[in-house]
């Protein structure tokens, strides 16, 4: 069971920035975590209630449907 922490999305902001970090594809493996850049800049946090581990949830929202995405966060990548 996953908790909510809060959003990594800056107050005030109605329509954060869809620019990527230069040179990465946002959601590849090895993609750098930037809550600056798109999708982080529109992220949820969450952490499992068992073990606390943290994850990044954003929802992308296609032409005919919602696709949840879950990204464990992984400090190493963070920039």
């Amino acid at each position: 069971m996953l908790r909510r922490l809060g959003t990594l999305r800056a107050p005030g902001e109605d329509e954060p920035t869809l620019d990527e970090v230069p040179g990465s594809r946002y959601w590849a493996v090895d993609a750098p975590i930037a809550p600056a850049f798109f999708p982080y800049n529109r992220c949820q946090a969450w952490a499992c209630a068992s073990c606390g581990r943290g994850f990044l949830q954003y929802t992308e929202y296609g032409g005919y449907y919602v696709d949840h995405r879950l990204r464990q966060i992984d400090p190493a990548r963070v920039v």
